[in-house]
């Protein structure tokens, strides 16, 4: 299998969605149904990335398969997302995602990627363990992650269950 982590082309946008829909099914296995069910990303939205961050797609032999999206939040680099279609799970997609990830906020000499994530699913924050990132105390927060630990709570997620995850680059 021929994998590509590269940016998204402006036709690929509303492939993101599906993907997205397909990656949260797996959040019914945890007790999250209203997560699986929850809408995806707005198109103009993703597009943003691709201005003022980075939008990658994994490409396995001409097929988009998952996405990561990163951007500057607060004084680094943010992990804003990262989806894989659930055929193509399992295969080393997401660490390359965010492999990529790390490459774009290096090469915008940031020395650090946050992301947000669930504490307790094994492929959130464990997973993002294994490649290195250590979670955040809440007294290393600014208050940009303040704001952000209010709009996830605004949008109904259980925030006993969320944690900030760090990794120096």
């Amino acid at each position: 299998m021929t994998v590509h982590i590269r940016p998204v082309e402006p036709d690929e946008i509303p492939l993101l969605g599906p993907i997205e829909k397909s990656a949260g099914e797996l959040f019914r296995d945890h007790d999250m149904d209203d997560v699986a069910d929850g809408g995806h990303m707005p198109a103009n939205f993703i597009l943003s990335f691709t201005r003022f961050g980075s939008a990658l797609v994994a490409d396995v032999e001409g097929a988009v398969a998952g996405f990561a999206l990163v951007a500057t939040y607060d004084n680094h680099a943010h992990l804003y997302e990262v989806s894989v279609a659930q055929e193509f799970q399992g295969q080393g997609l997401g660490r390359k995602l965010v492999e990529g990830a790390c490459n774009w906020a290096v090469s915008q000499k940031y020395t650090a990627l946050t992301l947000s994530t669930f504490s307790d699913v094994p492929w959130n924050a464990p997973f993002y363990a294994t490649l290195g990132f250590q979670v955040l105390p809440e007294s290393e927060w600014s208050p940009a992650f303040h704001m952000l630990r209010g709009r996830e709570e605004d949008a109904g997620l259980d925030i006993s269950r969320r944690c900030f995850m760090r990794k120096e680059l």
